[in-house]
C-alpha cells in the first residue's frame, strides 16, 4: 500500500467535482435502492478486499496523521472552504462538516462557510474499496459530496488525471450523483440513484484494473468500465487517488443559496478502504472438455445479443471461464451471477457462441444466465461440449430466464412416443399441449420437432386449446423433437371445455427413435403431468 506525498497540479485544485451537468442531463434513470446492505454480485471473491484503513471518528479532534482540512479555493466545489474550527466538529463518533452563514464578513467576506477534508499526501492508493456512511440536511443551495480525485499529474491537470464521485447530493433532491471524469468518458459515466439523503446510507465504490463500481448500502447502482485498448484518455484510473469529504455553498451546478435554510450538517459515520488483493481464480480440474457450444434457437422477447453468465460446474462447485478463453466479450468478461449483470459474452447474429476455453477441463455442467432485469426468456437454448471442437455431444436443449443450469450428465431424449390405450369420452384425434418440464420450468418443444399438428402448434396451457398435435387413428403420437433434450417430466393436454378424457395414456422416451423407455401410464382429463 502507497502513502506517499505528490503534489497535485494546481490545476488539478482548480477543478474536480464539477462540470457535471451534462452527465446529470444524462442521467434519465433513477434507481430505488434499498436502505438494507444487500449481496454485492460484483466481487470475484471475498477475499479481494481486505480492510486496511478506517476512520470512526470516535475521538474529540480530527486524526490528523489522516486527513487535512481543505482551505479557501476559487471554483464551486471549494470556495466557501475554510480551515476555520467553527465548522468542523467531532462529537459523539460523528464528523460534522458544517455550512453556515459567515458570521464575521470584515475578516472573511464571504458570506457562507463550509468544511472539507481530505487524505492527500497522507493516504493514497491505488484500486480498493471505498466505503463511507453519511447523511446530511438538505438546504437550497447545499452540495455535500464524497470523491476520489488524483494524487499524480502524469496525465495533466484535471479532468485528465481522472476523478470518480461516489456521492454528490444538491438541495433537497431526492437523489444522488454518482459519476465519472475523464479525459475521454464511455457511456454511461454518470447516473442518479433515489436514496433517503436524510438517514444514514453507506456510499461505496468498487474499484478495479478493468471496471469501477458504485453502490449504495452495498448494492450496486451502476459500472463504468475500461473500454478494450483504452488509454489514459478513457481510463486515468491506474495512480493514485485520495479521498475527499466536501461540504459547499451556492455555484453554477446547485444554484443560489437560500441562507434561511442554514445551518446545515453533514454528518458522517466512518470511512474505510479496502485494499484490493485480486484472488486468483480457480478452475476446474483439467480434463477431455475444452469446446463449448451455446446456440439459441428459439424466439426470444427481446433481440438475443449477449449472455450475462457462463460458468462452468464441476461436482457442485461453480468456477468461472478459465483465463485464455476465447469467448467475445462486451464490455467486460461476462462473470454475472444468477443472470445478474456486470459484463456480457457476445453471441452472433445467429445466437451462436462458441467458446474454446483453452485446455481442456473436466465440468458436468454449465450454468447460463440472461439478464434478469426483465422478462427476458431464451427459449430452446442448446448446449454442447467437444474435446476437439469439430465433434459435439448432443446438445442439451432448455429455456433460459434469469439462469439456468444444464447439465451434461442428464439423460438427454430426442424421441417421445405418447400411446392412447384406453376409451375417451370423445373420439382421439388430438393433443392440445405437449410442454416439456426441467427442474420444475416449463418450456415448449424445440423448433424442428416433427409433432404433426392441425391449426397450429400444441402451445396450449392446462388443457387451452390454442392448436392441436394430431394422433393416428390407433391414437398413437411419435415425435421427434430434432435433437437431444434434457427434461424429467411431460404435461399432456386435452380439450378442456368438455368432459373429454383419455385413458390409460403411455409415455415412452428414446435416445434413438428405435428403444424405447415406458415411463408412465396415466388418464388425462383437461392435463397431466407424467414422471
Amino acid at each position: 500500500m502507497k502513502n506517499k506525498w505528490m503534489t497535485l497540479l494546481t490545476l488539478v485544485l482548480l477543478f474536480g467535482c464539477e462540470s457535471v451537468e451534462q452527465e446529470a442531463a444524462d442521467s434519465s434513470i433513477h434507481e430505488i435502492i434499498e436502505q438494507t446492505p444487500g449481496e454485492n454480485l460484483y466481487l470475484k471473491a471475498a477475499n479481494d478486499f481486505q480492510l486496511v484503513w478506517q476512520d470512526d471518528f470516535n475521538g474529540s479532534s480530527l486524526d490528523t496523521t489522516k486527513w487535512s482540512r481543505i482551505g479557501e479555493g476559487t471554483v464551486d466545489w471549494n470556495n466557501t472552504m475554510t480551515k476555520d474550527d467553527q465548522v468542523y466538529d467531532i462529537s459523539g463518533g460523528y464528523l460534522y462538516l458544517k455550512g453556515i452563514v459567515n458570521p464575521d464578513t470584515q475578516a472573511d467576506p464571504r458570506p457562507y462557510l463550509t468544511g472539507g477534508v481530505w487524505t492527500q499526501g497522507k493516504f493514497d492508493f491505488t484500486y480498493g474499496k471505498v466505503e463511507v456512511r453519511a447523511k446530511m440536511e438538505s438546504a437550497q443551495g447545499c452540495w455535500p459530496a464524497i470523491w476520489l480525485l488524483a494524487s499524480t499529474n502524469e496525465y495533466g491537470g484535471w479532468p485528465d488525471n481522472g476523478e470518480i464521485d461516489l456521492m454528490e447530493h444538491l438541495n433537497f433532491d431526492g437523489y444522488i450523483y454518482s459519476t465519472i471524469h475523464s479525459n475521454t468518458k464511455s457511456s454511461p459515466s454518470s447516473k442518479t440513484a433515489s436514496v433517503n439523503t436524510s438517514e444514514f446510507n453507506t456510499y461505496g465504490v468498487e474499484w478495479y484494473p478493468e471496471r469501477i463500481v458504485f453502490t449504495i448500502n452495498g448494492t450496486p447502482t451502476f459500472t463504468y468500465y475500461k473500454e478494450p485498448g483504452a488509454d489514459w484518455h478513457q481510463w486515468p484510473f491506474d495512480r493514485d487517488f485520495h479521498i475527499i469529504l466536501s461540504q459547499q455553498l451556492g455555484g453554477n451546478w446547485v444554484g443560489n443559496v437560500n441562507a434561511s435554510h442554514l445551518p446545515v450538517d453533514y454528518v458522517i459515520d466512518f470511512v474505510k478502504y479496502y485494499e484490493y488483493t485480486p484472488v486468483p481464480v480457480p478452475t476446474p480440474p483439467a480434463g477431455a472438455n475444452q469446446y463449448i457450444k451455446i446456440q439459441m434457437n428459439g424466439s426470444t422477447v427481446n433481440s438475443w445479443d449477449h449472455l450475462t453468465e457462463v460458468t462452468l460446474i464441476h461436482d457442485g462447485v461453480e468456477y468461472m471461464l478459465p483465463d485464455g478463453h476465447n469467448a467475445p466479450a462486451v464490455l467486460v468478461d461476462g462473470m454475472g451471477v444468477n443472470g445478474a449483470s456486470s459484463g456480457y459474452y457476445g453471441l452472433d447474429a445467429s445466437g451462436l457462441l462458441e467458446i474454446n476455453l483453452g485446455q481442456g477441463y473436466d465440468f458436468d455442467a454449465v450454468k447460463l444466465g440472461v439478464y434478469n432485469g426483465d422478462s427476458r426468456v431464451y427459449e430452446n437454448v442448446g448446449v454442447s461440449v467437444s474435446g476437439d471442437g469439430v465433434v459435439y455431444g448432443n446438445p442439451i436443449v432448455q429455456d433460459v430466464q434469469s439462469s439456468r443450469m444444464f447439465d451434461l450428465n442428464s439423460p438427454a431424449y430426442q424421441y417421445i412416443k405418447i400411446q392412447m390405450n384406453g376409451s375417451t369420452a370423445n373420439e382421439w384425434d388430438h393433443l392440445t399441449e405437449v410442454t416439456l418440464i426441467s427442474g420444475g420450468k416449463e418450456f415448449a418443444m424445440p423448433s424442428g420437432h416433427d409433432g404433426p399438428t392441425l391449426l397450429g402448434d400444441g402451445i396450449g396451457v392446462n388443457g387451452g386449446s390454442t392448436g392441436y398435435y394430431g394422433l393416428d387413428a390407433s391414437g398413437l403420437l411419435i415425435i421427434n423433437l430434432g435433437k437431444a433434450v434434457t427434461f424429467d417430466q411431460v404435461k399432456l393436454g386435452v380439450y378442456n371445455g368438455g368432459v373429454r378424457t383419455y385413458l390409460n395414456v403411455e409415455v415412452s422416451l428414446s435416445a434413438d427413435g428405435v428403444t424405447y423407455e415406458i415411463r408412465e401410464v396415466r388418464d388425462i382429463q383437461d392435463y397431466q403431468v407424467f414422471f
